[in-house]
């Protein structure tokens, strides 16, 4: 695992702080982070121009408020990862690219990147869909069909984009919500589609604070095949 963003201190990580930023696989295409605005930064520095992804959101926020659109005028192409922290929203005084403001970014100022576009949240802080809204009893089942290539969906690889809190009540309890064997199917599903190509990038957000904790969030991510150091 390679980490472009050192593991300091466990720390908050509120709309904007970025505390970890690694990457792993043998194509460097599984992005692991504690906050998910450093997502759309990871597409772009694996996406390949002149393609088109499908676009799966697995979270238990919908990450879709337009308070980045405005603001915008930049280059995700060209960003480093240094620019893109720090690029900042002068008309409210905070970094433009937060937790809930990226996704908007992507399908609104790259619209020829974008696929066919599922969304799998508990509408926590917003009750916007990406173009199919994937319910909870579903999502095995789903996921599974597509990554093992028993539904067809069209000719482009996907992005997955997950975060860790979709397993997770609600605060303050922040409870598992779902089941060993639940959990253990969608890990197979993403493993699927990565041995098969299909997932072309994954990326994965531990939000700590909205899993209860650091430790928390690091044991289920340990669930996926996935560990930060100590």
């Amino acid at each position: 695992m390679k980490y472009l963003i050192p593991l300091v201190s466990r720390g908050p990580s509120a709309s904007s702080k970025d505390n970890v930023l690694a990457v792993t696989g043998l194509q460097e295409n599984i992005f692991i982070m504690d906050n998910h605005r450093l997502a759309l930064w990871s597409w772009f520095s694996k996406m390949k121009k002149n393609s088109r992804y499908n676009f799966f959101h697995i979270d238990a926020h919908p990450d879709m408020s337009e308070s980045a659109i405005s603001g915008f005028h930049h280059d995700l192409w060209n960003l480093t990862l240094e620019e893109y922290r720090t690029t900042w929203a002068a008309e409210i005084n905070e970094p433009l690219f937060r937790w809930d403001n990226y996704i908007e970014v992507f399908l609104q100022k790259y619209p020829e990147c974008v696929g066919k576009t599922y969304s799998a949240t508990h509408h926590l802080g917003s009750s916007k869909n990406l173009s199919v809204d994937i319910k909870p009893y579903d999502l095995v089942k789903t996921m599974n069909g597509i990554f093992s290539g028993e539904s067809y969906v069209n000719d482009f690889n996907f992005i997955v984009n997950l975060d860790l809190d979709y397993f997770f009540s609600a605060a303050p309890e922040k409870h598992v919500l779902f089941s060993e064997s639940y959990i253990d199917s969608l890990v197979r599903s993403i493993a699927m589609g990565l041995d098969s190509g299909l997932i072309e990038i994954l990326t994965i957000s531990l939000s700590p604070e909205c899993c209860g904790s650091w430790e928390k969030a690091e044991s289920l991510l340990k669930r996926f095949g996935y560990h930060l150091k100590d």
